[in-house]
């Protein structure tokens, strides 16, 4: 794991998730807002590490056991389980690592089972790739793939000779799944991510004939 790429992304793009309380009252814990955030990007964790973290709420803080999804120089962005998931960022200093005593006796948060993303799940994720470059007489051929954080993979291969890869990526506030093309030889993505509530929708609806066309230009 130590050579795979930590990915980052913008801190203000993971947004406070909390459970599905309908009508029913329930205190909010406080997440950092965008100014205390201070526009950093964020490093998405190769694997969520359990922590300890301080969680303030409106008359109260609560010292809670969870996992830190990602962080920034100066807070950590937590998931914890008290009634169902919720998701805030803390200060750092407000968060510390679980000793393994402790983290072994406490359940783990529960992962979102709609939408989970692993390394196995890209092979048939490329088959229906495949399914939708034979339109443009095209094929992806995998080289290899590795895992993008706890929120995403990546497959690296190649189309027609030109070095490309594909990023899997699941927006963690929303859990919408996005798709998208790089090109490895000038460094760009081919056409801009599509996103969907599911990856097979998100690959039908992304433009292949587009980024395929762009390919063959550069």
């Amino acid at each position: 794991m130590g050579q795979n790429p930590q990915r980052t992304v913008r801190a203000v793009t993971l947004e406070q998730v909390e459970p599905d309380y309908a009508t029913e009252f329930v205190p909010r814990p406080f997440s950092l807002t965008p100014a205390e955030l201070g526009g950093l990007p964020a490093t998405l964790a190769s694997e969520p590490t359990s922590v300890r973290a301080w969680v303030r709420f409106p008359a109260v803080a609560s010292h809670v056991y969870g996992l830190a999804l990602a962080w920034t120089p100066r807070a950590v962005y937590v998931e914890w389980e008290d009634g169902g998931v919720h998701r805030a960022w803390v200060w750092a200093p407000a968060v510390e690592r679980a000793a393994v005593n402790q983290s072994a006796a406490v359940p783990t948060p529960p992962r979102p089972q709609v939408n989970a993303m692993t390394v196995r799940d890209t092979q048939s994720l490329v088959e229906l790739i495949n399914a939708q470059l034979t339109q443009c007489g095209a094929e992806f051929v995998t080289s290899m793939a590795q895992p993008a954080g706890p929120f995403g993979a990546v497959v690296f291969g190649s189309i027609e000779g030109h070095g490309v890869r594909l990023e899997f990526f699941i927006e963690p506030a929303t859990n919408m799944c996005a798709v998208h093309l790089f090109d490895m030889t000038a460094k760009k993505v081919l056409v801009e991510r599509v996103t969907a509530p599911t990856f097979p929708e998100a690959i039908e609806a992304y433009p292949w004939d587009v980024a395929i066309n762009t390919l063959d230009l550069i």
